[in-house]
């Protein structure tokens, strides 16, 4: 079922009418007898690249019976025939044989080379191809491919045969191909990654559809064309389109793929069956193209003998052995092709419409062909263009057929209308010969009769300015009634006009250029009008023949321009005093503004018109979004509204309320008229509320988190006097008095622990309401650390931390307010033990840092997590993951207040379950 093919990356797209079988055939004896440099002899080293190329690679045997096992192709007599396999073209293109050939290479991975690989081999119409490769225990592993089997047996669904293999990497890797073929037998073997292939094939896809859309169109617009004017030749042409499609389809494996992947018999006659069909239709073609019946007649006669040869042809495809079909082709494609090219060559020299077209399209195909050719035998180097010659060549050509197509049937439609248009030139000729004398007359007659009934004033002047004739409306305009009129002076208003009026008009006239001018001039009675007066030369070449006027009376209209100059005045007045800005935008641009809006922006009416009103934005982006968002609301109801924040001239930001209007209903270019009106103030107000009501819930949070803790921390010591008042009630008198004093003791703890809690409620409401005292008194800052280090370690106990004091003795003494210092540092100590159940270090250091003291409370317990030491100083905050440990969400409030009234910082840096460190700077005083 195989046919001759390219090279890669399309190894087999054929060229109108089957002349592809000759220059195939031509590459194939080039590639046979081509010599050059020799490859290495079998062997090939693989690395990491993503591909390559073992067709010149490969050590070859032909067996010529086609029984070889590899067994038998193992033993030492057949591998001493294994040759090189020649190096240039396509070193695997065996040509039309009905020869096996074994191919053999050795695969050499390199250390860092990847284990899977696909083996492709380029050519879609080979009938049998076995892959043997060598295992790593011993032995060879075998994969089948061809075309004689399903499509869907395919390990790799692929166009062409893709077979997978695997290499170990430092070890070389044996192959053996066994490839067989009833047609033409082509084997261009490339080694690939699997990413490599994908992506090698979109390029190969991309050129395939733009192809095969090429033949779709050109096929559907000629079939369209033909219902249309019923000219066979398109009909022809379809069908030319059609074979052509087909073949491709066949030879590039995407009809096996894709149309017909279960139809194994078709896949194999497809080829040929396409190519007869494309050859038939493709010389019924010239022939009707190029008129071989009426014009050559013994061509006409070989071409239809030729037509006959290609039925036979598809005949032999569909039920003789392969390689009847495959001569039959190859042979009728030389005749075919030198016969076409013949009839072009003719049909050039006679000038046939159209013949250029259709002998540049196969001198196009041809050159692909011989492109083609050389690129296979190494003489053109390898790139898209010499690789894809001969479809890029027959694509070319099925387009010039069509522009051949169409210039025929334009030349042949011309010379038909041109011989129309003769014959009814001369009958017109006589028709207006006898009629010219008489319509000249009747012309002559309508036109003085409308020069006299016109509505506008026309006269006639010498060269000396005097009136030589003159219709009834002239008479009428300057109130003359029946009295012929001799000279204009007359009726202008001062002789000084009628002169200065004059050399204008003699001035233009003599450049050859027309005159116009509007002027008030006095009818006959003394009556002032307006009119428009416009003149030129009878002929500009000769002055003697005097001039022609125009004259309309525009009084009216001048008049109506004064009562709308008044109204536009009045209303611009208005419109100016008005309390809202109000602008007429075109294109986006000021066409005019009022007062109100340009103090609003703070420019001039004069900076703004004419201007764009992107200045006016916050930015062009936001320019360009408000515009794309205001021109679609326009489009479709006619106007539009929006608060907006815009931009005054010293770049102050101030909030409008604006509405548009479009001037024609939903046509935003014919003009937008705008109204502006600050709502700045309303928007501060709004600001305002909001501020307002966040603040009240802010407040309503406190007062909820107040209440929820008062609860829970009053609940656990009145609970405690509570049970140690009912004992003392109960068993008071039988109590020792050791127990006694420890409940009395109880209780008194119970309430010092109220009292601490309401005198931090205190505190923090003091600070809130900005009434913290602040009384720095001279302070031995190193002993009031060591006191408080030390009563930290007393409130509890049972810690398991170690309290520890780094401080310099030179940082002692200042002026601080103890009571202060005491709230920060108490609070800071008693949660780094407190939050630190597993014990650890707490270390409490103080040290100098130019004008500031600086003292840091470090822990190794439970942390803070990230997301919340924003909300760590917050009155009744506490953090998620403090469990069942006490505390009421105030001491850090406190520490954060305390601080601020010493005028110090404090940075807190923690992550949970990675302890805290909180640093207090406070400015020594001078």
């Amino acid at each position: 079922m195989d046919l001759p093919t390219s090279a890669r990356p399309f190894p087999h797209a054929p060229a109108a009418s089957g002349v592809m079988w000759f220059w195939r055939a031509a590459a194939v004896m080039l590639l046979l007898t081509a010599h050059a440099v020799r490859a290495q002899d079998g062997a090939m080293v693989i690395g990491n690249q993503g591909s390559y190329t073992l067709s010149r690679a490969f050590m070859v045997l032909e067996d010529r019976s086609g029984a070889l096992t590899l067994d038998e192709v193992l033993q030492p007599r057949q591998q001493s025939r294994f040759e090189v396999v020649a190096q240039s073209g396509s070193a695997t293109n065996f040509g039309l044989t009905p020869s096996a050939f074994w191919l053999r290479i050795e695969l050499r991975p390199k250390a860092d080379a990847p284990a899977s690989w696909l083996l492709e081999v380029a050519y879609p119409a080979l009938d049998q191809l076995e892959l043997y490769v060598q295992a790593a225990g011993g032995g060879f592993v075998r994969s089948r491919g061809g075309d004689l089997l399903p499509f869907a047996s395919r390990v790799v669904p692929h166009r062409n045969h893709v077979l997978p293999l695997t290499l170990q990497a430092g070890q070389g890797t044996m192959l053996y191909l066994r490839v067989q073929s009833q047609g033409t037998l082509s084997a261009p073997v490339r080694l690939w990654q699997a990413q490599a292939l994908w992506a090698h094939d979109q390029a190969e896809y991309a050129l395939l559809s733009m192809y095969f859309g090429l033949l779709i169109g050109l096929l559907l617009y000629n079939l369209l064309l033909y219902g249309s004017v019923r000219d066979r030749a398109y009909l022809i042409y379809v069908g030319f389109a059609a074979g052509m499609a087909m073949a491709q389809a066949a030879l590039t494996g995407l009809g096996g793929q894709f149309l017909w992947p279960d139809l194994v018999w078709w896949n194999s006659v497809s080829p040929p069956v396409g190519m007869a069909v494309a050859a038939a239709f493709g010389l019924l073609f010239a022939r009707s193209f190029l008129a071989a019946a009426t014009r050559m007649p013994r061509m006409n006669r070989l071409m239809l003998v030729l037509v006959g040869g290609w039925l036979l042809a598809l005949l032999a495809a569909l039920l003789l052995p392969y390689t009847v079909s495959s001569w039959m082709v190859t042979v009728l494609a030389v005749v075919s092709v030198t016969v076409v090219v013949l009839a072009g060559v003719l049909s050039v020299r006679d000038k046939h419409p159209g013949a250029r077209y259709f002998l540049t399209a196969w001198a196009v195909l041809l050159l692909g062909v011989a492109s083609l050719v050389l690129h296979n035998i190494g003489v053109l180097p390898s790139n898209l263009l010499t690789a894809n010659a001969l479809l890029i060549g027959s694509a070319l050509e099925m387009v010039l057929l069509s522009f051949a197509l169409a210039d025929r049937i334009n030349v042949v439609q011309a010379e038909k209308e041109q011989a129309q248009a003769a014959t009814l030139a001369g009958h017109a000729m006589v028709e207006a010969l006898s009629q010219s004398q008489e319509r000249y007359r009747a012309v002559l007659q309508e036109r003085e009769t409308i020069l006299a009934t016109s509505i506008v004033g026309i006269a006639f002047l010498t060269p000396e300015g005097r009136f030589r004739w003159t219709n009834q409306a002239m008479l009428d305009i300057f109130g003359a009634g029946d009295k012929p009129l001799t000279s204009m002076e007359p009726f202008y208003l001062s002789r000084e006009q009628y002169l200065h009026v004059g050399g204008e008009v003699a001035a233009r006239i003599r450049e050859g250029r027309a005159y116009e001018t509007e002027i008030q001039v006095r009818q006959q009675g003394d009556t002032l009008i307006w009119i428009s007066l416009s003149g030129k030369a009878v002929s500009p070449r000769d002055l003697t023949q005097g001039t022609v006027w125009v004259v309309m009376d525009i009084t009216r209209r001048k008049e109506l321009e004064a009562e709308l100059l008044h109204t536009s005045s009045e209303r611009e007045a208005i419109l100016n005093s008005a309390l809202v800005g109000i602008v007429l935008s075109v294109a986006r641009r000021h066409e005019w503004v009022n007062e109100k809006f340009a103090e609003m922006v703070g420019y001039t009416r004069a900076e703004l018109i004419g201007e764009s009103s992107e200045r006016l934005h916050i930015s062009s982006a936001a320019w360009e979004s408000f515009g794309a968002l205001a021109r679609e609301g326009l489009r479709q109801t006619g106007t539009f509204a929006s608060e907006l924040q815009l931009r005054r001239s010293n770049g102050e930001l101030f909030w409008v309320q604006m509405g548009g209007t479009c001037l024609r209903p939903g046509e935003p270019d014919s003009g937008i008229i705008w109204t502006f009106l600050d709502i700045s103030a309303r928007k501060q107000s709004e600001q305002d509320t909001r501020e307002a009501l966040e603040q009240q819930k802010e407040l309503n949070e406190l007062r909820s988190r107040f209440v929820a803790m008062t609860s829970h921390e009053f609940r656990t010591p009145l609970a405690t006097i509570l049970s140690s008042g009912e004992i003392l009630q109960h068993y008071g008198e039988r109590l020792p008095a050791s127990e006694k004093a420890e409940v009395l003791a109880t209780i008194a703890a119970s309430v010092q622990r109220m009292i601490r809690m309401l005198d931090r409620v205190l505190l923090i409401g003091k600070a809130e309401a900005q009434m913290l005292e602040f009384e720095p008194r001279p302070l031995d800052l190193q002993a009031l650390c060591r006191q408080l280090l030390d009563e930290a370690h007393l409130q509890q106990p049972g810690s398991l931390c170690e309290l520890r004091l780094d401080d310099a003795p030179e940082d002692a003494a200042g002026l601080y307010d103890e009571k202060l210092l005491r709230h920060i540092f108490g609070n800071l100590l008693s949660n780094a033990v407190k939050y630190s159940p597993r014990g650890g270090l707490v270390l409490f250091r103080v040290h100098r840092e130019g004008h500031d003291v600086v003292l840091e409370v470090s822990d190794e317990g439970i942390g803070i997590p990230q997301d919340e030491l924003a909300h760590l100083f917050e009155s009744f905050h506490r953090a998620s993951n403090v469990g069942s440990i006490p505390g009421t969400g105030l001491g850090l409030a406190i520490v954060k207040n305390a601080v601020t009234a010493h005028g110090g910082t404090i940075v807190v840096n923690s992550r949970a379950g990675l302890g805290t460190c909180f640093t207090v700077r406070l400015p020594v005083p001078a």
